[in-house]
């Protein structure tokens, strides 16, 4: 008779955790993970899809590009100074203003993502993070299947701590 609830696995590696985790997602158990850094082959193994911010904030560093380039020429074109015979629109002398426009309008694009999603997203605080797994060990919670065929998979998987948690 199979036993429902939750297991917790404590790992110091994200190579045997993003292990556990590919194990777990094909043995059918939902998971969940805590850690102290994003790492990549964890994060892959959860199989969550890539967030959207960087195509944002590229798209917000876009429009600082244009809008740079649209405040110098277009100050220059507005008002024209006498210049020695050189052009009025030069691109040398723009490209700091448009660099750092550019950069400007891109973060605070970014922040404005960032505060949307924090408040439209009303994250929860991941299960194996309130279990207190945090620090420098990698949390790896599986639930909805059998307590002891998860625990069996993260001790395979090389945890150094398996529990039951409720």
């Amino acid at each position: 008779m199979a036993v429902e609830g939750r297991v917790l696995g404590m790992f110091a590696e994200p190579g045997g955790a993003a292990r556990a985790v590919r194990a777990l997602r094909a043995a059918h158990f939902e998971v969940e993970t805590a850690m102290p850094a994003p790492f990549p082959e964890v994060i892959a193994a959860l199989g969550k899809p890539r967030s959207g911010l960087g195509a944002v904030t590229f798209s917000g560093a876009l429009l600082g590009l244009l809008a740079g380039v649209l405040l110098t020429v277009g100050t220059s074109v507005a008002w024209p100074l006498v210049t020695g015979g050189k052009p009025i629109v030069s691109v040398p002398p723009f490209v700091i203003v448009v660099f750092e426009v550019t950069v400007l309008v891109g973060s605070l694009t970014n922040l404005a993502a960032v505060v949307a999603g924090a408040a439209l997203g009303a994250r929860r605080q991941a299960t194996a993070a309130r279990l207190g797994a945090t620090g420098d060990r990698i949390a790896v919670v599986a639930s909805a299947g059998d307590a002891s065929g998860a625990g069996r998979i993260l001790r395979e998987s090389g945890a150094e701590e398996v529990r039951d948690v409720a």
